[in-house]
C-alpha cells in the first residue's frame, strides 16, 4: 500500500520526529526552561479569529512581497537555523535550492560556517551558490574577539549576501535543558563550536568565540556601519522600546523573535509582541516576524497584524529530514497553498489588501 502524502506542516513535523534519533529531536523540539515560550508561539495565532469579507474579486490571488528590493512569490522565508545536516545530508545547500524553487529568501545560520569537519556543515559560499539569489541574510553574532568578527563580515559580504542579521537575544544563553541532560551524548559540533580552520580547539580560540555580552546600541551599529556594506537588520527586538531605539540607530529593519522560544523562557509569543512593534515603527523600516508559524493562515494573521514578512525555522528541519531539498519545497507549497486559500476565502486578493480589519481576537482572548 502506497505511503500517503502528507498534506500538512504538521503531518510532515510528525513523520520526521519518528525518523531522526532522540538527541536531534529533542535539539528541534525544545527549548528554554519548560518550553512555554515554545508552545505560546504556536498558540498566540489561534487567539485571533478571520473575520471574513465576501463578493470581493478573488479570482487572482497575489501573495509575492520584496524583501531588500527583490520579488519574492510568497510572504515567508526560510529563517536561520543550525545544522541542517543533522536533518539530511544535502543541509543547507539542499534548503538554499529549495527556496529558490519556490521563489522567495533564506537566511543562513552563523553555525553554518562553523565548524572543524566539513562533513558536519555547508560553508557560507556553498549555500550562496545552491540558493543564488534566494541567500540573502546572513545570521551573525558578534565575538569579543573583533577581529574574528570582522573575518566573518568580510567572508559572507565577499560570497555575495547583502544582510546580517545581528542577533540580540544571546547576551546569555537561554537554559536549556534538553541539551543539559543531553550534553554528554550531542555531536561534538553542537558542544564545542571551532571556526574551521581559522581557530585551532584550544582554550583560548574558545574564549575567542565567547560572544559578547556587553553589546550596546550607541556602540555596535557604528561598528558594523564601518566594517560592512551589507544591510543590518537586527533579529530578536520584542519590545516598542527597542524598536524605537532600532529606528534611532538607523538599522535596515527588524525581526520580531524570541529565538523559537530557546532563549528567555516566559516572554512574549512573536505574534503577541507584533503590534507594538509595528505601531512604533510605522512604516520607517521593514518588520518581520518567526517563531510559531505552522499554517498558511497563521501567515495570514501575521500579515494582518503588520508583518511584512515572515519566516519558518524548525518547519524547514522537518521537510529536510522527510525528503530532503523536495520536503523544504513540499513544506513551501503547503504553506502557499494554505496562504492562498485562506487569502481567497477571506477577501483577500494580494498581500497588500490583508490587514488588522481582518481579525479580531477569540472569544477565549477577551475573557
Amino acid at each position: 500500500m502506497a505511503t500517503e502524502v502528507p498534506l500538512s506542516v504538521a503531518e510532515i513535523e510528525s513523520i520526521a520526529l519518528g525518523r531522526v534519533n532522540k538527541i536531534t529531536r529533542d535539539y528541534w523540539t525544545n527549548g528554554a526552561g519548560d518550553n512555554q515560550t515554545v508552545r505560546e508561539n504556536s498558540s498566540a495565532f489561534d487567539e485571533y479569529r478571520i473575520r471574513p469579507r465576501v463578493l470581493r474579486d478573488v479570482q487572482d490571488i497575489d501573495m509575492s512581497t520584496s524583501v531588500l528590493g527583490q520579488l519574492v512569490y510568497i510572504p515567508v522565508g526560510v529563517a536561520p537555523s543550525g545544522w541542517h545536516k543533522m536533518a539530511n545530508p544535502v543541509g543547507e545547500a539542499g534548503t538554499a535550492r529549495a527556496a529558490r524553487a519556490l521563489g522567495t529568501v533564506m537566511g543562513v545560520s552563523m553555525g553554518t560556517c562553523m565548524g572543524a569537519v566539513p562533513a558536519e556543515v555547508c560553508s557560507p559560499e556553498e549555500v550562496k551558490s545552491a540558493g543564488g539569489s534566494a541567500v540573502k541574510f546572513f545570521q551573525l553574532y558578534v565575538f569579543k574577539d573583533r577581529e574574528l568578527t570582522r573575518q566573518v563580515l568580510r567572508r559572507v559580504e565577499k560570497a555575495g549576501y547583502e544582510a546580517v542579521m545581528l542577533t540580540v537575544d544571546t547576551a546569555h544563553v537561554g537554559r536549556r535543558i534538553a541539551e543539559i541532560r543531553n550534553r554528554p551524548h550531542m555531536p561534538q559540533f553542537l558542544r564545542v563550536i571551532s571556526f574551521g580552520s581559522q581557530v585551532a580547539n584550544s582554550a583560548a580560540s574558545k574564549e575567542r568565540l565567547t560572544i559578547d555580552a556587553g553589546l550596546i546600541w550607541e556602540e555596535i551599529i557604528p561598528w558594523l556601519r564601518r566594517n560592512t556594506k551589507m544591510q543590518i537588520w537586527l533579529k530578536g527586538i520584542l519590545t516598542a522600546e527597542d524598536a524605537a531605539l532600532a529606528v534611532k540607530h538607523g538599522v535596515d529593519g527588524i525581526i520580531v523573535s524570541n529565538h523559537g522560544g530557546r532563549q528567555l523562557d516566559g516572554c512574549m509569543a512573536t505574534l503577541e509582541a507584533l503590534p507594538e512593534v509595528v505601531a512604533t515603527v510605522d512604516g520607517a523600516i521593514p518588520v518581520h516576524l518567526d517563531g510559531g508559524v505552522r499554517r498558511g493562515g497563521d501567515i495570514f494573521r501575521a500579515l494582518a497584524l503588520g508583518a511584512d514578512f515572515v519566516w519558518i525555522g524548525r518547519p524547514a528541519l522537518w521537510g529536510l529530514a522527510y525528503d530532503g531539498q523536495r520536503g523544504v519545497e513540499q513544506v513551501l507549497e503547503i504553506l502557499r497553498e494554505e496562504l492562498k486559500t485562506c487569502m481567497g476565502l477571506a477577501g483577500c486578493a494580494s498581500t497588500k489588501q490583508i490587514n488588522a480589519t481582518f481579525l479580531r481576537p477569540s472569544r477565549r482572548a477577551r475573557l
